[in-house]
């Protein structure tokens, strides 16, 4: 398997999974501005079936118009995109990209633009951040759990 990114697995169904994506790089300040369902795109327009599969598009709020500001070039780079699959055991994978990932490495491009190579930095942090957020969302099992009800 590739490194393509931050990679989780949690134990929740597809649809759960997806949401709490969405809730935890909400909660760390990445406004999920795209959805793609790439089962859907796959079936309608290629006649192939995939499993349950969506791409998520967020953006830094915070951090999108002081990149911007320093170099409008910088638009493609701010997306962080995450994918969201069904694995065949049950559970969900969760792979987020590194934002300016091609970037982030190369010591010369922090040294010329190093305004954004500090929003890379931090928008990495969210990122990461809301992976662990995900990580510690209640399991599958937790949410068929009934409520108890102490007296």
């Amino acid at each position: 398997m590739q490194d393509y990114g931050r990679r989780v697995v949690v134990d929740l169904t597809f649809d759960r999974a997806v949401h709490e994506t969405v809730d935890a790089l909400q909660a760390e300040g990445l406004d999920v501005r795209a959805r793609v369902d790439v089962t859907d795109y796959a079936q309608s327009r290629l006649h192939h079936d995939l499993r349950r599969y969506v791409l998520l598009q967020a953006l830094p709020a915070s951090l999108t118009m002081e990149a911007l500001q320093h170099d409008l070039d910088a638009g493609p780079m701010l997306t962080a995109t995450v994918a969201v699959y069904e694995l065949a055991d049950g559970e969900t994978a969760v792979v987020a990209a590194e934002p300016f990932a091609p970037l982030q490495s190369d010591p010369a491009w922090q040294m010329a633009a190093p305004e954004l190579a500090r929003v890379a930095e931090q928008e990495s942090e969210q990122v990461a951040r809301a992976l662990m957020r995900l990580q510690h969302a209640p399991s599958q099992a937790q949410y068929e759990r009934p409520d108890t009800v102490y007296a």
